[in-house]
């Protein structure tokens, strides 16, 4: 029962983290998040949320200092853009053909769908967030 509590206590203090995953700590006051994304919009949003998190644990607000947006994928941006793009649409269609479709095409949907979902996955994110802040 003693290690049961024990295993329990370590993942909650380990999910604590999970708000802020992503940030280091600087010696010198100034912190990084670095954060890998689908797109530029949502890396900045989860850098700005992690960064948050992390200076309210401390009492304080983050003051952002720079922040740096790069495309770090595999393949080249637009082929990646546009792979993102195909994804989408392959995942809505699918889902409509299930919800609509009879037998058949419940079949045909689900497939259409499970394709979209492994390519979005394979793709992974191809976009890195980095910013530089102070917990003040």
């Amino acid at each position: 029962m003693k290690m049961f509590l024990g295993l329990i206590g370590i993942s909650l203090a380990l999910s604590a983290c999970a708000h802020h995953r992503d940030v280091r700590p600087g010696a010198d006051g100034i912190h990084r998040v670095v954060v890998k994304a689908e797109d530029t919009e949502e890396g900045a949003q989860d850098a700005i949320k992690q960064a948050n998190h992390f200076c309210e644990e401390r009492g304080s607000h983050a003051a952002f200092i720079n922040e740096d947006q790069k495309y770090t994928g595999d393949m080249d941006e637009k082929s990646y853009k546009n792979a993102k793009r195909v994804t989408k649409v392959a995942k809505s269609v699918g889902g409509a053909v299930w919800v609509f479709g009879g037998r058949k095409e419940s079949n045909l949907g689900g497939l259409v769908g499970l394709g979209g979902a492994a390519g979005d996955a394979a793709l992974g994110d191809g976009y890195t967030v980095e910013m530089r802040f102070k917990c003040m």
